[in-house]
């Protein structure tokens, strides 16, 4: 039995994972013309890379892809998994919150429009309306555009080891009887480097102290959280206008401790036009 299908075999029957891959972003210090999402490797682009990643996933089935408004490159390109085509937001985390809207709606009315932006739907009463217990087994998978690197096995780790952890507590407690918020996984990496704490004088960076690198990760995506309980926090936090720069840190902040499961230091976030060297190089191998 492969690597892949031993950690699936470990699955509920019932999961459900939604996938949302944020492609909105422009990529200013990527220093390119276009997105970064769209620069090609090997003759597909970033964002085709990084989505064919995810589809040799078994349980992910359907990508709820976030664009901009003004994209004209995404619809002509063909991808590996079946697309809903979701309107991003001012930041990463009003376009997460636009495509769990629009997940949370297909769950409602299947037969609803697929286009969703800011303001599609007016659902305050999210918590009302049905209980997060209803939902234990529908989950969100959040993956930026890019990182095209990141390894199926690693997502099937995320995916085993954050959904048998709500299983174990499930049995182990009745908390879940009131609909308890579940935390929720992400991958990260040890950070493998000195860690310096800076500050500022006169115009020079100076080192402060050295922290301690074995309390400290990276955090990578993707990301996995229950979909009732990821609602119902990015609909706070909009109406709250607090911002988040990864779903990991909005849980942290309604004081919940996501799973970190260790992934590769090769699933890199294409930042800087040096990265892409990497990429390349990462994708080229058979």
């Amino acid at each position: 039995m492969s690597e892949l299908n031993a950690i699936a075999a470990k699955l509920p029957n019932n999961l459900t994972i939604d996938t949302v891959v944020v492609a909105a972003g422009v990529g200013k210090r990527f220093g390119s013309q276009m997105p970064k999402q769209y620069t090609h490797i090997g003759g597909q682009t970033v964002l085709q890379h990084s989505i064919a990643a995810l589809s040799k996933v078994h349980q992910l089935s359907t990508c709820y892809l976030v664009i901009s408004e003004e994209d004209a490159i995404a619809k002509t390109l063909n991808f590996s998994m079946p697309i809903e085509w979701v309107i991003g937001g001012k930041e990463r985390m009003n376009s997460v919150f636009n495509a769990v809207q629009a997940i949370w709606q297909q769950y409602q009315n299947p037969l609803c429009d697929k286009t969703f932006n800011d303001h599609a739907f007016n659902d305050k009463t999210f918590s009302d309306k049905a209980s997060h217990h209803a939902y234990d087994n529908h989950w969100v998978l959040i993956h930026d555009a890019a990182r095209p690197c990141v390894n199926p096995s690693d997502i099937e780790k995320l995916i085993t080891q954050t959904t048998q952890q709500f299983l174990q507590q499930s049995h182990q407690q009745s908390q879940k009887e009131h609909g308890q918020e579940l935390a929720g996984g992400l991958l990260a990496v040890p950070v493998r480097d000195t860690v310096k704490q800076i500050i500022h004088a006169q115009d020079q960076v100076l080192s402060q102290k050295t922290l301690d690198r074995s309390q400290l990760w990276l955090a990578q995506t993707p990301q996995l959280f229950p979909l009732a309980t990821l609602y119902d926090y990015l609909t706070q936090a909009i109406e709250q206008t607090i911002a988040f720069t990864d779903e990991a840190s909005l849980f942290e902040h309604f004081g919940k401790q996501p799973l970190l499961v260790e992934g590769s230091h090769s699933n890199i976030k294409l930042t800087f036009p040096e990265d892409l060297q990497f990429a390349q190089v990462y994708l080229a191998k058979p």
